[in-house]
């Protein structure tokens, strides 16, 4: 049963990760879900957040939509950018690569959606509730 969806814009603004971090606590704990996979939910849209602003905006003014929701024991989110996109060819952390690989080994399912301007990271995790 899918369960109360939240999306949320946000200025292209490294101030404005702490009210990601937030908003997406929040709703995990609202759906009691395990800290353990809180923190790893966080560490993952805090380095999409993050490369959104820093390297699809290249820290200039854009907006960054974040949508999260619970499907029974799943956790689906979805960080979206409308800046110069993704570019695969950057493997180096100098370039912005290593924090994504690390992203995409604390979930499930991990797909980089290329858009005609920006790019749309979907991640899914399967998730434990809290004790």
């Amino acid at each position: 049963m899918k369960q109360t969806e939240v999306e949320v814009h946000i200025p292209s603004s490294l101030e404005n990760l702490s009210v990601v971090r937030a908003m997406i606590r929040t709703y995990l704990q609202n759906h009691h879900i395990a800290e353990g996979d809180v923190v790893q939910l966080l560490s993952v849209v805090d380095e999409l957040a993050t490369n959104a602003i820093e390297h699809a905006y290249q820290n200039k003014l854009g907006e960054v939509i974040i949508n999260i929701e619970k499907d029974g024991s799943k956790v689906r989110l979805f960080v979206e950018d409308s800046g110069s996109g993704y570019d695969d060819k950057k493997v180096s952390k100098e370039e912005g690569g290593i924090g994504l690989i690390l992203a995409r080994k604390l979930v499930d399912i991990f797909e980089i959606i290329k858009k005609e301007q920006g790019t749309v990271f979907r991640i899914e995790k399967e998730v434990r509730e809290a004790m």
